[in-house]
């Protein structure tokens, strides 16, 4: 079974098991859902991500004591506490960001990354190197932003000018875009390949097994 971190903290469980359903729809995955506390904009820039990174480490502690998984993922496009964890626990840590940053590469070498943060990821960052374009919307700069009815027509206009640059691909840099089906949306617009979050994590724990 998958354990999977999320980093916004929701009493909706609707919204906290949105990942765990999609990866069950994508690929059958087995999986259960914890989210952090108190963090209930997410992780949107450097000083919410501070805060999350000890009560990731927890969580996972505890997760992992429970002897249910088989591998953790953090489903989070900054790959929060990533390495502390791989370093801590015995069991295959997996990072959003880092799974779908490997996956885009495989598309060509111009990936279009769009995200909710001033500057992309530095787990997307770091694997992408110079072989990126970026782009966010002003209006949509939260996880909670992303439950306005606008939402989805906002992120098309950000993907459009990344359809513009001729990037090979379009690589998310936000998990919250697949708890709104953004993929989906954007796909009865524009013509180029999209890599989603969850759907990366999702091949990546298919891969160990």
């Amino acid at each position: 079974m998958l354990g999977i971190i999320r980093v916004l903290t929701t009493d909706d469980v609707n919204v906290l098991e949105e990942h765990n359903s999609q990866m069950k729809a994508f690929l059958n995955i087995d999986g259960k859902t914890e989210c952090i506390s108190s963090q209930w904009n997410g992780i949107h820039d450097k000083q919410s991500e501070k805060l999350a990174t000890p009560k990731i480490v927890d969580l996972a502690e505890e997760m992992v004591n429970t002897n249910q998984f088989s591998a953790l993922t953090v489903s989070c496009a900054a790959d929060p506490a990533l390495d502390v964890l791989r370093e801590k626990q015995s069991i295959p840590i997996i990072g959003a960001g880092s799974s779908g940053a490997h996956i885009a590469k495989a598309f060509g070498k111009k990936v279009g990354v769009m995200g909710i943060t001033k500057d992309v990821p530095d787990a997307i960052k770091s694997i992408l190197g110079q072989g990126f374009v970026y782009k966010y919307n002003d209006n949509i700069r939260k996880t909670t932003d992303l439950f306005n009815e606008n939402a989805a027509q906002e992120l098309h206009k950000t993907a459009i000018q990344l359809v513009n640059e001729n990037v090979d691909v379009i690589l998310f840099a936000c998990t919250g875009f697949s708890t709104i089906r953004l993929k989906n949306y954007l796909k009865q617009h524009i013509n180029k390949p999209i890599v989603d979050l969850i759907e990366a994590q999702a091949l990546v724990f298919t891969s160990l097994n």
